[in-house]
């Protein structure tokens, strides 16, 4: 028996595979999902998704969404989600230093809390994808 793997972001679909098992980033710690799991949903954070399959490992960095478990199928649809190994850390920079300045200039700006909430969820993810890639 498999679980049915389904990775989704605004983008479209980015992992669609049967798996032996996964664990998920959520807001209360890591969840580890076998076949045959009672169904489940909640809240990803950003972090490492790790899947196995024929007793190799894989891990993706996500960022932050929400997943639900149902029937041996998975669905995980967040904001971003990238292979560690397709992962370019100098592009990880880049991107983590214009959202540190879009930050300050929001702060400086006062705008409210969602926008600068947005901009604080980006610079997570960037970390999360620097520190997948070491």
């Amino acid at each position: 028996m498999a679980i049915a793997l389904e990775i989704v972001t605004p983008e479209g679909p980015v992992l669609e595979r049967d798996v032996d098992g996964v664990t998920l980033p959520t807001e209360l710690g890591e969840v580890g999902i076998l076949p045959g799991h009672v169904p489940l949903a909640g809240i990803v954070v950003p972090g490492l998704l790790h899947l196995s399959q024929g007793g190799q490992r894989e891990s993706l960095a996500v960022d932050e969404g929400f997943f639900i478990l149902r029937a041996n199928v998975l669905s995980v649809l967040v904001e971003g989600a990238i292979a560690v190994a397709e992962i370019d850390p100098d592009e990880v920079e880049r991107a983590q230093r214009r959202a540190e300045e879009a930050l300050a200039r929001a702060r400086r700006a006062q705008l409210d809390a969602g926008e600068i909430g947005q901009l604080e969820a980006k610079i997570r993810y960037q970390i999360v994808k620097r520190r997948a890639r070491r």
